[in-house]
């Protein structure tokens, strides 16, 4: 596997920003393509320094994308950085621009962990006709139980979401997002540990997406909120997705 590390300046963040995108070997441009999102504190580093990624994409034909977004939440804020918008449109555009990526849905996938994984369900559920696949490991998947929970993060989830009402019923709610889910909805392979803090909240989405009646697998597994979790998931998700296990 090939790996480009691009810098470069978006139009819809105002900044430079980077981002790391592993590449087939021989490609063929009609293969696959995974946006994959790193959690709270990470970069687009983080992937590539935790996990043996590269070994485990080696013998498909997968292009993963990982982009930086700081503590974004992968939301954009009035009168500053789109951080939504660039994930969910700008991104994708300008990867398929340069390497000639396929733009095909079925083609087209999306994973995160933490709040990469929070991004990977806020983006495949508010675009469902672009993703064939959403992959939330370890997902912080209610803003509003958590920002309940850590009042100390009170300053910066008003500066990101405004308040709690404004969460509920709003693209960062993605309770309300499950509910408007048709046809055309990605499948969801969902994966939390059994210690993690998250599980909960995780268990809650499941039977939601359950009563949805959404395609949608959900994996409980031994460990916490820790990478010997997400090394495992992410092998198994480039499994399915070069098996093309979720049809």
């Amino acid at each position: 596997m090939a790996v480009s590390r691009l810098s470069f300046y978006s139009k819809t963040l105002k900044m430079n920003t980077s981002v790391n995108i592993i590449l087939p070997e021989y490609p063929t441009g009609s293969g696959k393509t995974l946006l994959l999102l790193h959690g709270l504190g990470e970069d687009e580093n983080a992937w590539l320094n935790q996990t043996r990624l590269t070994d485990y994409a080696s013998q498909t034909d997968i292009t993963i994308i990982m982009p930086r977004v700081d503590r974004s939440y992968y939301t954009s804020r009035d009168g500053d950085s789109q951080y939504f918008e660039y994930i969910s449109q700008e991104l994708l555009q300008r990867c398929r621009a340069w390497f000639h990526f396929s733009d095909q849905r079925a083609q087209t996938f999306i994973a995160g962990t933490s709040m990469g994984g929070f991004g990977a369900l806020k983006t495949g559920l508010t675009h469902p006709k672009e993703f064939q696949a959403i992959f939330p490991m370890s997902a912080m998947t209610d803003i509003v139980q958590k920002w309940r929970e850590s009042p100390k993060r009170d300053t910066w989830f008003k500066g990101i979401f405004g308040s709690p009402y404004q969460v509920k019923n709003s693209i960062n709610d993605i309770n309300y997002l499950i509910t408007q889910q048709r046809a055309q909805t990605p499948y969801i392979w969902q994966l939390c540990g059994t210690d993690d803090p998250f599980y909960e909240m995780n268990l809650a989405l499941n039977e939601q997406i359950e009563q949805q009646g959404l395609r949608h697998e959900f994996v409980a597994v031994s460990g916490g909120h820790e990478w010997v979790v997400w090394d495992k998931a992410i092998q198994q998700i480039i499994k399915l997705i070069d098996e093309n296990a979720f049809d």
